[in-house]
């Protein structure tokens, strides 16, 4: 959008989320609320009927979840050609990694050893350990939900049981053997099957440090090698628009092909800002106008973004820095790094005097960033302790009771996911206690998320028939223990039925770690498993108190 606006183009933003840099940018003619990226059919209705009121020139997909629907159009479909996008089995071979690495294999490009896990296939032996585990795609639909799976590490064969378990229901995996090394992407513009130029950078900085999106990132010289692969695997697919091809390059400068980013990038900030401007090719290409020849970029420009490194410097604060698997560096260097911004070395994403809101709310953002952590940790003491002497409270209640079972109430905010999964854990364990969930959504019969149901069934669980149920008095006067899950729920109990605080604690605290279980609602199908996991763990803590 800054590199647009600059050039004099009227830009509009469709926002998924308030607090974003587009929703302060001074170049955002006018700003769209976005719908949910699924279902496609009625977001794509929206794109087209905004289309048909503006008309634009040139709509860029920044995310996956926006090209699906721009995918879901006809090839010629007018707005999809002012999308600037390659063809569909192009789009759906880039964005599938078990046939883009099949593709360049066949090309002679050098690949990990990996090998297609399938769904409803029986598992076959693991390559060794420690394995990279990728979704076949990095983006599924789980019910009306597109939901985000990340690359993962499978350290053990249990590691990787877990993970398979968990993606298996929703997509095909490609399994690979890991390789050292640190990423490198090769920047590419495309027009119908010939490159126009190309540009290349490393990744200093990784989040996840095993390896995941760049958070700091040089540009470098031309590596002609991988030019040369990354421009022979776009050729195959006739490849127009932009795409990164990703590499990881060993110490001794082996590489391997990654997998194919089909859009924008997430460095996008130092392609710019070394000289090419790739969102302005694009509109000049949309407009049918030739886009300039291109000359060298420059070399040795360093782009960060300031929000992702910091979470980067403190996971490499806490990391073991002996793990060879993890991409890290030494603190003092790390610390010392940031200083290069005040020497005008170094370029923050999206940080501009001429965009003086956006720079102004970055700064905001991230000056807050260290005060508010260090407040947070203050509060969360002083409430773990108060939470502390609660739970010892209801826990004195229920020993009075000399041996009566209570009737046990487990509440969540909606009835859906975590409650009623801990309902039926509990019920399995103690067959004849007396056992209700409850959520403060007031819609009840809601059924459980597809994702969450699948995840249940490696517990053992059923959830396929739940329905939700909403709080009311009676729920809170027949119960004699009410657990909660998070201290929202405490918060909302409280707030609507105080009468119940008394007899009321979080689950989590039947556990050592945080008693704070988070919902799954929104979580990917991995994170998921790991909450119902908690939910089985505070359980087992909890079992003694009710026996």
């Amino acid at each position: 959008m800054q590199s647009l606006g600059r050039a004099g183009v009227s830009v509009h933003a469709a926002l998924r989320q308030p607090g974003s840099p587009a929703e302060f940018t001074r170049w955002a003619a006018v700003r769209h609320r976005q719908p949910q990226f699924e279902p496609v059919e009625p977001a794509l209705e929206w794109l087209l009927a905004l289309d048909g009121e503006h008309a634009f020139t040139l709509v860029i997909p920044s995310s996956e979840g926006s090209l699906r629907w721009l995918r879901a159009l006809p090839e010629n479909h007018s707005l999809r050609l002012r999308a600037q996008l390659a063809s569909d089995v192009a789009i759906d071979q880039a964005l599938d990694k078990a046939r883009t690495t099949q593709l360049a294999a066949q090309l002679g490009i050098p690949v990990p050893a990996s090998q297609a896990i399938r769904q409803n296939e029986v598992l076959p032996p693991a390559l060794g350990f420690p394995a990279v585990l990728k979704p076949a795609r990095s983006k599924v639909v789980i019910g009306q939900r597109l939901a985000s799976l990340s690359v993962a590490i499978a350290r053990s064969p249990r590691d990787r049981q877990r993970i398979l378990e968990s993606w298996l229901p929703f997509t095909d995996v490609q399994e690979q053997a890991w390789v050292p090394g640190h990423g490198i992407g090769v920047e590419m513009l495309f027009e119908r099957g010939r490159m126009i130029w190309s540009f290349m950078h490393e990744r200093v900085h990784e989040y996840p440090l095993h390896g995941g999106g760049s958070t700091l990132r040089m540009s470098i010289p031309p590596r002609e090698q991988l030019v040369e692969w990354s421009s022979l695997l776009m050729r195959k697919l006739n490849w127009h628009g932009v795409a990164m091809v990703e590499w990881r390059v060993a110490e001794d400068g082996s590489a391997h092909l990654m997998e194919i980013n089909p859009r924008f990038w997430g460095s996008l900030p130092l392609t710019i800002a070394a000289g090419r401007n790739a969102p302005l090719d694009l509109l000049r290409m949309s407009l049918g106008q030739g886009v300039p020849a291109p000359g060298p970029y420059r070399i040795g420009v360093i782009a960060r973004n300031p929000a992702a490194d910091l979470r980067w410097f403190v996971a490499n604060l806490r990391a073991d820095h002996r793990d060879p698997m993890l991409l890290v560096e030494p603190v003092w260097r790390a610390a010392l790094g940031w200083l290069r911004v005040l020497a005008g070395r170094e370029t923050w994403d999206a940080w501009a005097w001429d965009d003086p809101r956006v720079l102004l709310h970055q700064a905001t953002k991230l000056g807050g960033t260290i005060p508010r952590g260090l407040a947070k940790r203050a509060t969360s003491l002083v409430a773990s302790m108060r939470q502390q002497r609660h739970h010892r409270s209801v826990l004195r209640r229920l020993r009075a009771r000399h041996g009566q079972p209570p009737r046990v109430l487990i509440l969540c905010r909606g009835n859906i996911c975590r409650s009623p999964f801990a309902e039926l854990e509990l019920r399995r364990r103690l067959p004849r206690l007396v056992v209700d969930s409850a959520g403060f959504h007031p819609e009840a019969n809601r059924s459980t998320p597809e994702h969450v149901v699948h995840a249940a069934r490696r517990f053992g669980i059923d959830m396929g028939a739940c329905r939700s149920r909403a709080l009311d008095q009676a729920c809170i006067a027949a119960a004699d223990l009410i657990l909660v899950m998070d201290e929202s729920n405490m918060t909302e109990l409280k707030r609507r039925f105080p009468e119940g605080v008394m007899k009321a604690t979080q689950l989590g605290m039947f556990i050592a770690d945080s008693p704070e279980i988070a919902d799954p609602y929104d979580m990917d199908p991995m994170d998921t498993s790991h909450v119902l996991a908690t939910i089985e763990q505070a359980i087992s803590g909890l079992l003694p108190y009710l026996a």
